[in-house]
């Protein structure tokens, strides 16, 4: 395998479903969308989805049951607004003493990293699509990994110290929304420190938001991110009837013009990869 992608989602229930290669139902139309424009190249590539909804969504849909028997109203709604913003709030770091749910959703990434790295050799080049918190939590991710990174020199395995990491494809990332407690506004360094020069000069922090997304916003605005992020891309998605309209939050995964770009990335980085880019 010449490159390795990994696949977090966002907010919201998500289904333990896999497949027979194990990946989450959550991508599962992403990553064959994605195999069928990369063509025979696909064989280069080994998927991995990243799952952490496990963490949490035991615990807020328990709280949904019992409040069956209370009289609230719009029941609807406050099921949307717990397992949305249910996510947002309990993944929050805290004091020490009480932060397991945020060490629990990382662990989650770490378990699939390692999957991933299973499949793959330690100088690898990782690329991670992130959808809406998903975005927040790699960041986040990246940022206590390279606090204990030695960049002087590359890691035992630089894909699990995550200094092979040469793209990053966020979107409907809420990101800003976390970033108004901290002056300044650091974002985490990019791209890895132990990548090839060839694959140094195609790696891209790239942002898409649908405009109709509430969720979804720009990053290059935010202090010190324009950076570290290469483009900021407005990207209508899902089927007419949703994508100029909030739903449009959940309408990338199956989105055609999404996976295009995507893939388009991809092959970009798998011609470096495998020495076959145009001079």
């Amino acid at each position: 395998m010449k490159l390795a992608v990994a696949i977090i989602h966002g907010i919201g229930t998500q289904p333990d479903l896999r497949d027979d290669e194990g990946q989450h139902a959550f991508a599962q139309s992403l990553i064959a969308g994605l195999r069928q424009r990369l063509g025979a190249e696909a064989d280069e590539v080994a998927f991995q989805t990243l799952y952490w909804a496990s963490v949490l969504d035991k615990r807020q849909l328990a709280f949904l049951d019992k409040l069956r028997d209370q009289p609230v109203r719009w029941r609807w709604l406050r099921r949307i607004v717990t397992l949305f913003l249910g996510d947002a709030s309990g993944y929050r770091k805290v004091s020490q003493a009480y932060d397991t749910t945020y060490e629990e959703v990382h662990q989650c990434l770490r378990s699939g990293l390692n999957a991933l790295r299973a499949k793959v050799d330690a100088d690898t080049p990782l690329v991670v699509l992130a959808h809406s918190l998903g975005g927040h939590i790699f960041s986040n991710f990246v940022w206590d990994q390279q606090r204990i990174n030695q960049v002087e020199e590359c890691p035992l395995d630089p894909f699990l110290a995550l200094e092979t990491l040469s793209g990053l494809i966020t979107f409907g990332c809420n990101i800003p929304l976390f970033t108004f407690a901290y002056d300044p506004v650091v974002p985490i360094r990019f791209p890895g420190h132990c990548l090839t020069d060839a694959v140094t000069e195609q790696a891209r922090w790239l942002n898409l938001y649908a405009p109709a997304d509430p969720l979804g916003y720009p990053l290059r605005p935010l202090p010190n991110y324009a950076a570290v992020v290469a483009e900021d891309r407005a990207m209508p998605v899902g089927p007419w009837y949703k994508r100029h309209t909030p739903l449009s939050h959940l309408g990338y995964w199956d989105d055609r013009g999404f996976q295009r770009y995507i893939a388009r990335y991809l092959q970009q980085l798998l011609a470096v990869c495998t020495g076959s880019e145009k001079a």
